[in-house]
């Protein structure tokens, strides 16, 4: 039997970022048809020249409908910067997710941290460890995670939350285990997250559930 690759008109949030940029480039290199949302200060010569840059402003909802371009799938790398609001993530998630719902643009998929956790779920030792010291080193963006994933999962959509623990700059390996694992203290890429995000999005897998990755 012959698979057919399907091509997917994707926008990307957060496409600026280290995880943005490689989530662009790889649907790039899956022939998908990827539109980068930026801020005003984001160059546009670093994305492949096959790509939509449109800048917006997420977090006041400005130009957010526009960035939609009938797409079919949604990605969400927006993470905090040094300046960003405390409640950067959940407001910029409900204005994307309030433009998807008028869009009617139905796949939607995030990246959070590990620390954002499903009610009742147990974590190990090592991920303990790991969990509780970003929640005291990053409170803010914990609650503001958590806060995120709330609206996420109230919502009727085919959404994914993606759980990591650490990123790094390190290769894309595609070496990874993913799903309801421990974490331990582990680390994964920029570039194994993107390409585990793009998995989900191209396989149809993980649909209104919230793995974890690790290396």
């Amino acid at each position: 039997m012959v698979l057919i690759a399907v091509t997917v008109k994707l926008t990307v949030f957060g496409a600026s970022g280290p995880t943005g940029q490689q989530v662009v480039d790889q649907a790039v290199g899956r022939g998908h048809e990827v539109t980068a949302v930026v801020t005003s200060t984001a160059p546009e010569s670093r994305f492949p020249d096959e790509v939509d840059v449109v800048e917006a402003n997420v977090y006041e909802g400005e130009n957010i409908e526009e960035t939609l371009n009938e797409s079919t799938v949604v990605c969400n790398v927006i993470r905090h910067s040094k300046n960003s609001p405390p409640d950067y993530l959940t407001v910029c998630g409900a204005h994307i997710l309030d433009a998807m719902e008028a869009a009617e643009v139905g796949r939607y998929l995030t990246v959070v941290p590990a620390a954002v956790q499903r009610d009742g779920e147990q974590f190990g030792v090592g991920e303990s460890i790991g969990t509780s010291v970003f929640q005291l080193l990053r409170p803010t963006v914990t609650v503001d995670a958590t806060n995120h994933v709330a609206d996420v999962t109230a919502r009727d959509l085919n959404w994914t939350v993606i759980r990591v623990l650490r990123l790094t700059e390190g290769t894309t390996t595609r070496q990874y285990t993913t799903g309801n694992i421990s974490l331990g203290i582990g680390s994964v890429s920029y570039g194994d997250v993107a390409a585990f995000l793009l998995d989900c999005c191209d396989r149809g897998i993980y649909l209104r559930m919230q793995p974890k990755i690790r290396t």
